[in-house]
């Protein structure tokens, strides 16, 4: 997608929460330090908009937005070029062409079944703890990139091949993350369900190499 296309879905995504000043200066934050960047800056974007305390509270609907509409973008983009083809979700990247171990599949489903576990703004404030505590983990540039598309439902995780170290880190993250939001117990639950349900989809690969 172009700049003047992203620009546009920024704006419509924003208009629901900002409106006159705020959302032009939203907008010029944008131009200014974002608009060439790869998409998955959006969360470093809200990030420093939301560093405005009026519509700190707003950051993880605003991020349900921008996904929502950038990824329409591509679905257009993609219609366009191949109207016969069906785009693989960002949230099923086990798509039939894509080639991807079974310990990554595993990975992939056991996180994003954490993160969707308690639904609707919990599970968006959830994914952006794990994305702005992606940081602090020692990642190549690349990986970090693919990670960061992944978790802001932009594109699949492919074209990486993460350490168990790495991914254990990362469930580690969301885990923490559910402790935060909704508490310990109820984390445990969630963790004990998920863990449950990921290895009957993955009989013959072990949840446990993972935690």
């Amino acid at each position: 997608m172009n700049p003047s296309q992203k620009r546009k879905a920024v704006e419509e995504a924003l208009m629901p929460f900002v409106t006159g000043r705020k959302l032009a200066n939203a907008l010029i934050l944008w131009d200014e330090k974002y608009a060439h960047q790869p998409t998955f800056a959006l969360q470093h974007f809200l990030r420093e908009l939301c560093s405005d305390l009026e519509i700190a509270h707003l950051r993880s609907r605003m991020l349900q937005s921008l996904v929502s509409a950038f990824s329409a973008l591509q679905d257009n983009r993609q219609s366009r070029a191949a109207p016969r083809e069906t785009k693989p979700s960002a949230m099923r990247p086990a798509a039939a062409n894509v080639k991807i171990s079974p310990i990554l599949s595993l990975f992939m489903d056991l996180v994003n079944q954490l993160i969707e576990a308690p639904g609707g703004d919990t599970s968006t404030r959830i994914r952006l703890y794990v994305l702005d505590n992606l940081e602090k983990i020692a990642l190549p540039t690349q990986e970090r990139w693919a990670f960061q598309s992944w978790l802001n439902q932009i594109a699949p995780l492919t074209g990486t091949t993460p350490n168990i170290n790495i991914m254990q880190q990362i469930i580690n993250l969301t885990y923490v993350a559910l402790c935060e939001y909704l508490g310990p117990i109820k984390a445990d639950q969630i963790l004990q369900n998920t863990v449950s349900l990921v290895q009957k989809a993955h009989p013959n690969t072990q949840v446990q190499s993972l935690l």
